[in-house]
C-alpha cells in the first residue's frame, strides 16, 4: 500500500457561497459521507480544510488515504462526489509522511 493525497479546491461559481443551492449543498453532504465511509474502511487517514473563509483564494481541502497503487489512488479521487458532480477540482500526489501518525 502506498500513501497518497489529494488537495481540493472549489471550482467556479461554488467559491462564492452564495452560490452554493440545494443541489449543492446535496453534494458536499454525500462529498462527506463519502469521505467518512473511506475512513470507516481504514483508507482515508486524515481529511480537512485550510481555516479560511470558503471565498478565500486559499481556501482548499486534503484527504489524505492509502491505496495499492497511483492507478487506484486516482479512482477514490475521481469518485468523490465533489470531483464528480464538478463542483470542486482535485489534484492527487503521492504522499510520504515525515511525522505523526500512519
Amino acid at each position: 500500500m502506498a500513501t497518497f493525497i489529494y488537495i481540493l479546491q472549489l471550482k467556479s461559481p461554488y467559491e462564492q457561497e452564495a452560490c452554493w443551492t440545494d443541489e449543492t449543498r446535496a453534494t458536499l453532504g454525500r462529498h462527506w459521507n463519502y469521505l467518512v465511509d473511506l475512513h470507516a474502511k481504514d483508507i482515508m487517514k486524515v481529511v480537512g480544510r485550510t481555516e479560511v473563509p470558503i471565498e478565500n483564494p486559499e481556501n482548499r481541502g486534503i484527504a489524505i488515504f492509502t491505496a495499492e497503487d497511483e492507478a487506484a489512488a486516482k479512482l477514490i479521487m475521481e469518485n468523490d462526489p465533489c470531483i464528480k458532480e464538478g463542483v470542486m477540482e482535485g489534484k492527487l500526489f503521492p504522499f510520504n509522511f515525515a511525522l505523526g501518525a500512519r
